[in-house]
C-alpha cells in the first residue's frame, strides 16, 4: 500500500440512512443561511478523495479519524465489498470527509464544505455528495448555467432564480420520484435540475452576484416557494409548466410576451425525422396513452399535417383517415434533445424525404426565464429585478435568511 493512499474496503453492516441523519428542512424567512446537499457524481465503482488535514468519518462503525498533511483516501464502492448486502434498503450513508482548509477533492474537483460518499440507488455503487453553504452553491452554480463573465444583472437574476429553485426542492424533501424522501440529498448537478460548479469555478464576478443577492428568492404573492425554472433560449416563446410536463405551478398563470434572445446563441434549427421512426412515436404515445385517438399502425398511411405555426403548443394530422392531436413537449421526451433542442417548432411532411422536416428555435424547454434574454435585456440596462419581473409575473422577490 503506497505510503499516502489508504484503500478502505468497507466491510460494514448496513443500517437505514435515516438512522445517520436527517435533510436539512426549509428554513423560515429571516433564519441563519442554510446548507445544501448537491450530488456532484453518481454511480461510481470506486472513489478517490484528497486534501490537506482530512477528517475522514466512517458512519457505519463510528469511526473518525484526523490526518495530518496531504492524504488520499480511494474507497472501493462495489457491492460486493459489503457484507449482508441484502439488507442494503435505499441510501446509506457510508462515509464524510472535509478538511481543515475548507477544501476536498474529489477526483480532479475541488468543493467547498463537506463531501459524503453514499450508496446508490441500486447498492451497487457509490454517490457523491457535497455538503456547502448554499451561497457558496450558488456562486459557483452560475458559472455553469450562464457564463461568470456575462453581465452582473443577468448573473443576479440567476442566482435568484437558482436558488428559489434549490431552497424549493430542500423545502420539499423530495428529490427523485424512485427515491422519494429517502435521498441524502437535496439537489442533483444535472440539467434535470441545476448544474453546480466546484471550487475553481467561483469568480469574483459569480460573487459579487450572490453576495448582492444573498437569501433572496421567488416567492408567490401569498408568499410560497414554487419551482423557478429556466433555459438558454426560448426563441421568441416562453412557455408555462402545465404546457410542457402537464402539471399547474403556482405564480405561473400566464405567458410572458417576450423573447429578446434574438440574434443570440444557438441559430434556428432543421432536423428530419424519418417515417419509421416516427410510427415508433405513435407506438409509444398509445402505450402511454398520451394521445386519444387508436391509431393504425400497420402499412404505409397518407399523412397530412393540418396549418401549425411554431407559437401552438400542439402538432394536428391526419394519419390515414384518423384525426391525432399530439402535445409538442412529447416529441421532445421521445426523440431528445437533439433532435428537438426546444419545444418551438413547426413540423411538415416531406414526401420526397419520406420524413418529417422539423424547424425550430431555441434551446431548452421554454419554461421561466429565457437566460440570452436575460443576458440581452441586462446590457440595455435592465436590473436583475426587473428582469425576474418580466419572466415571472406572478412572482415577488423575499429575502428568505
Amino acid at each position: 500500500m503506497q505510503k499516502n493512499c489508504i484503500v478502505l474496503i468497507l466491510l460494514f453492516s448496513v443500517f437505514s440512512l435515516n438512522s445517520v441523519a436527517e435533510i436539512t428542512p426549509y428554513l423560515a424567512m429571516g433564519s441563519p443561511e442554510p446548507k445544501v446537499r448537491v450530488r456532484v457524481d453518481h454511480s461510481l465503482k470506486n472513489v478517490t478523495i484528497s486534501g490537506t488535514d482530512l477528517k475522514r468519518t466512517i458512519h457505519l462503525n463510528q469511526d473518525s479519524k484526523r490526518y495530518s498533511g496531504r492524504k488520499k483516501i480511494k474507497f472501493n464502492c462495489d457491492r460486493f465489498g459489503f457484507k449482508n448486502k441484502e439488507k442494503i434498503k435505499g441510501p446509506v450513508l457510508l462515509a464524510s470527509l472535509n478538511s481543515m482548509t475548507g477544501l476536498v477533492t474529489v477526483g480532479k474537483k475541488k468543493y467547498m464544505g463537506t463531501v459524503d460518499i453514499v450508496t446508490s440507488s441500486k447498492s451497487d455503487s457509490c454517490d457523491v455528495v457535497q455538503e456547502t453553504n448554499l451561497e457558496d452553491y450558488i456562486s459557483g452554480l452560475l458559472a455553469k448555467e450562464m457564463n461568470s463573465a456575462w453581465h452582473l444583472e443577468a448573473l443576479k437574476a440567476q442566482a435568484v432564480a437558482a436558488r428559489s429553485y434549490a431552497l424549493h426542492k430542500m423545502q420539499t424533501n423530495h428529490v427523485s420520484k424512485n427515491l422519494g424522501h429517502e435521498a441524502h440529498y437535496d439537489i442533483e448537478s444535472s440539467e434535470k435540475h441545476q448544474v453546480s460548479g466546484s471550487f475553481f469555478d467561483m469568480t469574483k464576478n459569480t460573487d459579487l452576484a450572490t453576495e448582492q443577492t444573498m437569501g433572496e428568492v421567488l416567492v408567490t404573492p401569498k408568499g410560497k416557494l414554487t419551482p423557478i425554472f429556466f433555459h438558454a433560449k426560448c426563441g421568441g416563446k416562453i412557455l408555462r409548466p402545465d404546457q410542457v410536463w402537464g402539471n399547474r405551478v403556482s405564480g405561473y398563470n400566464k405567458n410572458p410576451k417576450t423573447g429578446h434572445c434574438d440574434g443570440h446563441g444557438t441559430p434556428d434549427w432543421n432536423k428530419l425525422v424519418t417515417y419509421e421512426r416516427f410510427v415508433s412515436f405513435l407506438s409509444w404515445l398509445q402505450k402511454k396513452k398520451l394521445i386519444d385517438t387508436p391509431v393504425k399502425i400497420e402499412g404505409q398511411q397518407k399523412i397530412k399535417i393540418l396549418s401549425d405555426v411554431s407559437e401552438k403548443n400542439s402538432v394536428r394530422l391526419y394519419w390515414g383517415t384518423h384525426h391525432i392531436v399530439v402535445k409538442k413537449p412529447y416529441f421532445r421526451r421521445f426523440f431528445g434533445r437533439f433532435l428537438f433542442p426546444s419545444n418551438n417548432f413547426s413540423l411538415n411532411w416531406n414526401s420526397r424525404k419520406k420524413g418529417f422536416v422539423v424547424k425550430g428555435k431555441g434551446l431548452g424547454h421554454g419554461v421561466g426565464m429565457c437566460q440570452l434574454g436575460a443576458l440581452d435585456l441586462a446590457k440595455k440596462g435592465w436590473s436583475y429585478r426587473k428582469i425576474l419581473a418580466l419572466y415571472f409575473p406572478g412572482h415577488k422577490i423575499e429575502k428568505a435568511y
